[in-house]
């Protein structure tokens, strides 16, 4: 999610569908906060308001953007994400100057437009994933996974990962643990049964 540089928008979005004109904060605060769910590198912090008093002295509505928290790679960075209707023209450069001043204040501003955000297929990928949230899975299958990737040298189709597990969601169990950072899947390609799903490595 921060590997590119989202200061700029994107020039194509290949299968992207296109938001409403009219931004829905709360959507899009709900599409950040799963892509930060499932990215590996990528630790949610408890919010807060630091760009907020900034951005009523720049007169930016509380209704064209929203902040996330987080922590990357050791990183605390606030993402401020800007809807599509706020990123267009001359408002832009209302968010590059907040950046500019939160810099002077100290905080690290990445600026993500709405269109990034809703990028597909990673945006339905992310929910998908996030929707396995809380799915139990054993010690010894975690042991049996960990076992067939070190022999695979990293990495297993989804389904082979999946036959490693009982229980009912056998697949949501390996998306929980991609949750919770020791697998990870390519968000850029849709989610097959034939899906190579590799394993985390420290840093």
């Amino acid at each position: 999610m921060l590997d590119v540089d989202v200061t700029r928008p994107p020039t194509s979005f290949a299968g992207f569908q296109a938001a409403p004109t009219q931004c829905r904060r709360r959507t899009l605060r709900h599409a950040v906060e799963t892509l930060v769910l499932v990215h590996p590198s990528i630790k949610r912090l408890a919010d807060d308001d630091a760009l907020d008093e900034l951005a009523d002295d720049l007169m930016i509505g509380p209704d064209d953007f929203t902040t996330v928290k987080v922590d990357y790679s050791g990183r605390v960075i606030h993402l401020a994400c800007v809807c599509n209707s706020a990123w267009r023209g001359d408002r832009k450069g209302g968010f590059l100057e907040l950046k500019a001043l939160a810099a002077l204040a100290g905080h690290t501003v990445v600026l993500v437009p709405e269109a990034f955000i809703r990028r597909e297929p990673r945006l339905s990928n992310s929910l998908m994933i996030a929707g396995a949230a809380g799915a139990e899975i054993g010690l010894t299958d975690r042991m049996k996974i960990l076992a067939l990737l070190l022999d695979n040298g990293g990495s297993a189709p989804l389904l082979d990962l999946a036959a490693m597990v009982r229980g009912d969601e056998p697949v949501a169990a390996i998306m929980a643990l991609v949750i919770e950072g020791g697998l990870y899947v390519d968000l850029n390609k849709r989610i097959l049964p034939s899906t190579e799903v590799h394993l985390v490595q420290p840093l």
